[in-house]
This record gives structure tokens, sequence and C-alpha cells, in this order.
């Protein structure tokens, strides 16, 4: 304790502890108390406030203000990153958006079971084989060029007919053609049994199925036998093809 805080302070030590005495009643010799408002930027209260400040006229930077150590020289690399490989700018994302397809579930191909025989992949479009194909057009007359319809194997419909009768209904009705549907088989030996139970039957369906001639894949020349125009290999491949596209889209 100075002699300043002993003269002033009382026996019992009352008020020796922070915040527990005025500062103005220690200054009782002094006449005027100190200033109330807050000190100037010039200086300080009193006298002091008044008084010129010290001007630095030589400045020197900080030790942390300058850095004396030199970064040694490198090398300029020839290619960025020393590697000349392609680099992929961003991510193109090909699949659609939500609500841009319709989630219906997995779709396969269909294959036909011969209690426990052998499976027959069912074709996208039913193949006609035969060595002379002789069908022609219900409405226009003339001969069906790839892939047309017939009902039973009796009135045939060219892509051409179909489409203008599905707009004005001059033969057919709506209904009728609402219920066209693509009809699959496998083998050609298999198609011809089939057309001959449809044409003994004695039931009439009236269902138009989608039909394609087997001119494009192989000749008969006038004759039974065949010869291919493209490998097997090539017809599987889009035969297979076709058929899973099937299970999406109709004709």
């Amino acid at each position: 304790m100075t002699p300043f805080m002993r003269h002033y302070a009382k026996d019992e030590y009352e008020n020796i502890a922070a915040n527990k005495y005025n500062v103005s009643e220690s200054y009782k010799t002094i006449n005027t108390k100190p200033c109330s408002r807050s000190i100037s930027k010039r200086g300080y209260s009193g006298i002091a406030r008044f008084a010129t400040t010290i001007q630095h006229t030589e400045d020197f930077p900080a030790p942390c203000d300058y850095d004396i150590s030199s970064c040694s020289k490198v090398k300029e690399l020839k290619y960025p990153f020393a590697s000349t490989a392609k680099r992929k700018t961003f991510l193109t994302n090909k699949n659609p958006g939500p609500g841009m397809y319709i989630n219906s579930g997995k779709r396969v191909i269909t294959f036909d079971h011969s209690f426990g025989g052998k499976m027959k992949m069912r074709l996208g479009v039913e193949l006609k084989c035969c060595k002379r194909n002789t069908d022609i057009c219900y409405i226009c007359g003339e001969k069906p060029f790839g892939d047309y319809w017939h009902c039973n194997n009796k009135t045939f419909l060219c892509r051409g007919c179909m489409v203008k009768e599905r707009l004005e209904h001059t033969k057919f009705t709506q209904q009728e053609l609402n219920s066209f549907y693509v009809r699959f088989e496998s083998s050609c030996a298999f198609l011809f049994k089939v057309y001959i139970n449809i044409i003994q039957s004695e039931i009439f369906c009236y269902k138009l199925q989608k039909l394609r001639d087997c001119s494009d894949i192989h000749s008969h020349e006038g004759t039974d036998a065949k010869v291919w125009l493209v490998h097997p290999k090539t017809v599987e491949k889009w035969t297979r093809n076709e058929a899973y596209l099937s299970a999406y889209l109709k004709d």
C-alpha cells in the first residue's frame, strides 16, 4: 500500500477492494476534479491534452513485416502437373430426371414354354416364311412393303392404309382398331401350323396382328429351301432387341 493510499484509507480498511471506494474523494487536495467527459484524441486530460504529439520521422519494418528468405527457382513443366492425360471437365448425366419417365417396373423378354420342352422367345413382329408371298392389301389392293397387319391370315392392311384407317375409320371402327396387337412366334414351321389351325378353326376372333415377310432375311427362289441373305447371328441379335423393345413400345 502506497503512502498516498495509506493517508486516505481508514483504519478498518473497509473500502480497500476493487470498486469499493469513490475515486473522486481521493483527490481532496486538488481544487478541480478530473475531467468527466471522454479524453480527446489529441492527448490526455489536463496539461497533457494540449501537448504536441511526437511524430516518428523514421519508420522501420517490424520483424514480421518482411521476409529475408528467398524461394529457389523452379523449373517450369512442359505440361500441367507433368501429365499429358486428357481431363474431363464435367460429367454429363444423360439419365432422365424425376417425372420424365414412366415407372412401370422392369420388363423382360417373354418366352413361350411347352410343358418342359424347349422355350421359344416371342418375337416383336410375327414372321411369315413362305416360298411366294401373295398377300394383297385389303384397301389399296397393292402388295405390302415392310411390316403390315393381317386378320386370321385373310385380311391384310399395309402400313400406309393402317395409319389412314386410324384417322378416318372408313373400313374399321375404333373398337376394332383398338384390338390391334403384336403376335409373337419364333419359327417358320410353328407359324405354318398356327396359320393352318386358325384357318380351319370355326371360332372367329377379330384381331389384326402385325406381320413381316421373310424376303429381307433369306431367299426361297420358288422352293421350300432358303438361302440366307443376312448372317443368322445378326438376325438373332436384332430380333432379340426388337423383342425387348416391343415390351415397352406399341407397333
